[in-house]
């Protein structure tokens, strides 16, 4: 039976986020890993899912939600959290390095700041991990290693300090190898040669040193995958015939606002895209056919799709999924392919492992107070390994400092 909303709970948990440790879902839309949704009732205790069933008693003393609903965290696929704080101070931004002695060797984990501003600003919109992604920068195609971290603030939070390599092509890729798009390919070709070579010197390499050649084997056997940024079809299809010529790689394609037209070749090569479905602007000469519909037909055609919020390419867009996922959905888009497509899916890319969200187990979990696609929905509570997670951020500490409705009769500064 639906009982009443507590308000107070909800507030007290978004408030405070220790006391949301225990806590009781009552008639909770229950979103599983499949993306497909059931009503149950949840009782987590100490940050563990204690019960779960279809109509469990509401226990006493205990903060009580109903009518939530429990999604697996938000996975977003592409980002620049946590290397970044603001992209036009130097000081702040590690996410490109100008520089002749590495290219592909650099790794973004290096440089990762869990405390960075903008991970708690993601986080409140209900994202819990992130692919971090370095940015090329010279005259060379390759951004570096990417890596995996979970947005809890915490100084182990980097679950995978190598787990893919960035590299441009398309438009980006050609002005950073002279201007012309053959260049650029030519540039990843020699990097697959120079990744075979067993070195004498430390400089022997066609486009790379020892250590960025070393770097890259991992992407040579199909061990780190290989993220590449391009959007045209033509562009796509020199990927795939890469693919064909070296079929260990493991190729995750982004921005892709092109592949509508190959659909059925990325899909027989067994090539990933993250995409976002609200590119339907003709923005630059590499998305002239860019299409509301090219996530309807990469889910017709069988290709394996992540969502990220790519329209601004920003750092602090990292939260945007629900929203960009919600209008795949209005668009025709399944909801449970949409849900995958911001959750386990792209987990999945990288081996990591989002938290089984079962009886007994740590959760890992966004509670919200509505649809997680809706746009007017957001998380009430987070929990990240077990822990519930700050629902704060400065954001919002600047919002309660400057609030007329704030009682605190203190000059701004000392409240």
């Amino acid at each position: 039976m639906m009982r009443s909303l507590v308000l107070t709970a909800v507030l007290s948990v978004a408030a405070t986020p220790a006391l949301a440790q225990s806590l009781f879902l009552d008639d909770a839309n229950f979103v599983l890993d499949s993306g497909e949704t059931q009503i149950v009732d949840i009782r987590i205790t100490d940050g563990r899912i204690a019960d779960m069933q279809a109509d469990l008693q509401v226990p006493s003393g205990v903060t009580t939600i109903s009518g939530a609903w429990v999604s697996p965290g938000l996975f977003a696929p592409y980002s620049t959290l946590g290397i970044v704080d603001i992209g036009g101070e130097s000081s702040t931004n590690d996410t490109q390095a100008e520089t002749e002695l590495f290219s592909a060797a650099i790794r973004a984990a290096d440089s990762f700041n869990p405390r960075e501003v903008h991970i708690a600003n993601a986080r409140r919109r209900g994202v819990t991990h992130a692919a971090v992604v370095p940015q090329p920068d010279g005259d060379v195609i390759f951004g570096g290693i990417g890596m995996i971290a979970k947005l809890d603030n915490e100084d182990d939070s980097i679950l995978s300090e190598t787990a893919f390599m960035h590299v441009a092509l398309g438009e980006a890729g050609a002005s950073r190898a002279g201007g012309s798009r053959g260049a650029a390919i030519q540039q990843l070709r020699s990097a697959l040669d120079d990744a075979r070579r067993s070195y004498l010197q430390h400089v022997e390499g066609d486009v790379f040193q020892r250590r960025d050649a070393r770097a890259f084997r991992a992407v040579l056997s199909g061990d780190m995958p290989l993220m590449i940024s391009a959007s045209r079809a033509s562009d796509l299809l020199r990927i795939i015939r890469i693919k064909e010529d070296v079929p260990a790689l493991d190729i995750i394609v982004v921005g892709a606002e092109e592949a509508h037209l190959v659909a059925d070749a990325l899909a027989e090569n067994d090539i990933k895209v993250i995409v976002d479905p609200l590119e339907n602007l003709p923005d630059s000469f590499d998305s002239l056919n860019a299409s509301l519909d090219n996530i309807l037909v990469l889910e017709d055609a069988g290709v394996e799709y992540a969502i990220s919020g790519l329209s601004s390419r920003s750092v602090v867009k990292a939260g945007a999924l629900a929203q960009h996922a919600g209008n795949a959905v209005g668009q025709g888009l399944p909801y449970d392919a949409a849900m995958r497509a911001v959750t386990t899916v792209p987990a999945g890319w990288f081996g990591i492992d989002l938290g089984r969200r079962a009886v007994g187990e740590a959760a890992t979990m966004v509670v919200w107070d509505g649809d997680p696609l809706e746009v007017t929905s957001a998380p009430t509570a987070i929990f990240i390994d077990g822990e519930a997670v700050p629902m704060v951020s400065r954001m919002t500490a600047l919002r309660d400092r400057y609030n007329p409705a704030n009682a605190d009769d203190r000059p701004h500064k000392y409240r």
